[in-house]
């Protein structure tokens, strides 16, 4: 865990990734960009963006999610970063 906060109570969960799997990690400030009319740009909107081009490599996924943020936010003012991470898993599945 990443910034955890201390009064908050977590799972511990495991997956597998296969040659090809993608993980998208991001911040609050994604889902919670905020347009003019104070709108969140929430996670459905977030897969939306990520399932524009599914297949698409890890730079190009982001790139599309923050287009779609961007498009949405317009001119208003934002008060929280907005990072993203995409890894591609290409190793073996031993």
């Amino acid at each position: 865990m990443i910034g955890g906060l201390e009064e908050s109570r977590y799972r511990e969960y495991e997956i597998r990734l296969t040659p090809g799997s993608r993980l998208f990690v991001y911040t609050d400030g994604v889902a919670e960009a905020t347009n003019a009319e104070n709108e969140l740009f929430g996670t459905g909107r977030m897969l939306e963006a990520l399932n524009e081009n599914p297949d698409a490599h890890p730079e190009l996924l982001i790139r599309n999610v923050r287009a779609a943020v961007d498009e949405f936010v317009k001119d208003a003012e934002q008060f929280d970063d907005l990072t993203m991470l995409c890894l591609e898993y290409r190793g073996s599945e031993k």
